[in-house]
């Protein structure tokens, strides 16, 4: 069922990060008018209570953004920017007066990007009025830190640039509504795409990453060139599974259709893509395949781009079929069921 829709509204950025292919010479972007017919489709699904702007870096798109995120609002969907913070501005008062403008749309909350990648283009005092225009104002802020195993800007390093204490985020806990304005999450760089490349491997932090994916048929992304996808999209652009089709073209609902019937979309949905590697490896025990990475993205990543991989797959997914449908039949029966219990008991 899906929740939440991301706008990847512009490839254009004022940052050019060494991991990221948005650059402030790119162009790219979703026009105002396609904004707000995307927003009405998304809204007609019936599921999806969040609205996500990013980019790129979505400010740049001035008054389409400020609109799309008033559309949205009187729709009663929740909405959030993901922004490098660079409309803090020189002194304090031009981070307020921006934030304003912001939560007068009706923008529910901020999450601002703020690692050392971002930091060699956004000067951090920028960062710092915006991030304290959210703390005077008590508005919902999230601070999302991309880490390193040697990470040269830490919690502890903002904490003292900003004069204020973050509290790390955990989902489902609840928080007073001075500490939503200084949240803090930090996450690994996740080496696909442009990433792949200037990344050491010795810096790259590595956590658990072993399970499902709980992200395909939740959130969706359509990116500046209009395509959409059936997950988080932290992944290379272009998988075929992964892309669904040009969201000018056919309806958003058909798109989304067309990805419910796909066989590895449901794989990844219901076993993860942990388990597609190693029923591969079990089947093909001459395909290598590493056991360090940094998150279920880069293992989704990882099976979907290799061609030893992808040659496997299509070879072995008829085994699989059977199976497939059979659980997503029995996960179908027990939303049912549950939907039943919740409106009747």
């Amino acid at each position: 069922m899906i929740k939440s829709i991301c706008f990847l509204t512009t490839y254009k950025c004022n940052a050019r990060c060494d991991y990221c292919e948005c650059r402030p010479e790119v162009e790219t972007r979703i026009s105002g008018p396609d904004l707000i017919r995307f927003i009405d489709e998304a809204y007609d699904l019936g599921t999806v209570g969040q609205v996500i702007f990013s980019g790129g870096e979505p400010t740049l798109l001035k008054d389409d953004l400020f609109d799309a995120i008033r559309h949205a609002t009187a729709k009663g969907m929740l909405t959030r920017v993901v922004t490098n913070g660079w409309w803090g501005g020189a002194k304090p008062s031009i981070g307020l007066d921006f934030l304003d403008r912001l939560i007068d749309a009706g923008l529910s909350e901020l999450n601002i990007s703020v690692d050392e990648w971002h930091q060699d283009w956004i000067p951090l005092a920028k960062v710092r009025n915006a991030f304290l225009a959210c703390v005077e104002r008590r508005f919902p802020c999230l601070i999302g830190h991309k880490a390193a195993a040697r990470t040269r800007l830490s919690k502890e390093d903002l904490e003292s640039f900003f004069g204020v204490e973050l509290v790390h985020y955990r989902e489902g806990q609840c928080y007073t509504a001075e500490e939503q304005s200084r949240l803090f999450t930090t996450g690994p760089i996740v080496p696909v795409g442009p990433a792949a490349a200037p990344i050491r491997d010795e810096d790259l932090k590595r956590i658990p990453w072993h399970g499902g994916c709980a992200s395909v048929f939740r959130d969706i992304v359509v990116g500046a060139d209009y395509q959409l996808q059936p997950c988080c999209g932290i992944v290379t652009k272009g998988i075929p599974e992964l892309t669904l089709g040009d969201v000018r073209d056919r309806p958003m609902l058909d798109l989304i259709e067309d990805g419910n019937n796909d066989a590895i979309l449901n794989w990844i949905a219901l076993e993860g893509p942990a388990a597609m590697a190693r029923f591969i490896t079990e089947r093909e025990p001459g395909i290598p395949f590493r056991d360090d990475f940094v998150s279920v993205c880069h293992v989704c990543n990882e099976v979907l781009t290799r061609p030893d991989m992808r040659e496997a797959l299509r070879k072995h997914l008829p085994e699989k079929l059977a199976y497939l449908r059979l659980h997503r039949q029995l996960m179908e029966e027990g939303r049912g069921i549950r939907k039943l219990a919740e409106t009747y008991m």
